[in-house]
């Protein structure tokens, strides 16, 4: 996908926010005392990749992703039914093309 496209950028995005608003190392990415509004950029571009390729993303490949970034799985961070709703809510920001 193009980087420079609209497409990615506002996938990317959308997924930023949604992991800001999970927030599971509780970071506060975005506010004043707390990390950088795009603390979890390179977490979230992945799952953007996964989402504008193939359409949608799964648990295991959140979890695949996370595991690559912090050596843990996010279900063992938050919980499996926690990131199952997370997961869910990805799928939903991004409408099949």
């Amino acid at each position: 996908m193009d980087p420079r496209s609209h497409r990615w950028r506002d996938t990317v995005e959308a997924v930023i926010t949604a992991l800001n608003e999970l927030d599971p190392y509780g970071l506060d990415p975005g506010t004043v005392d707390g990390a950088p509004h795009d603390e979890y950029e390179p977490e979230a571009r992945p799952m953007a990749s996964l989402l504008l390729t193939r359409g949608s993303i799964s648990r295991a490949q959140i979890d695949a992703i996370w595991q690559d970034w912090f050596h843990e799985p996010l279900s063992d961070v938050i919980s499996p039914d926690e990131t199952q709703r997370f997961c869910t809510k990805l799928n939903s920001l991004h409408p099949p093309a």
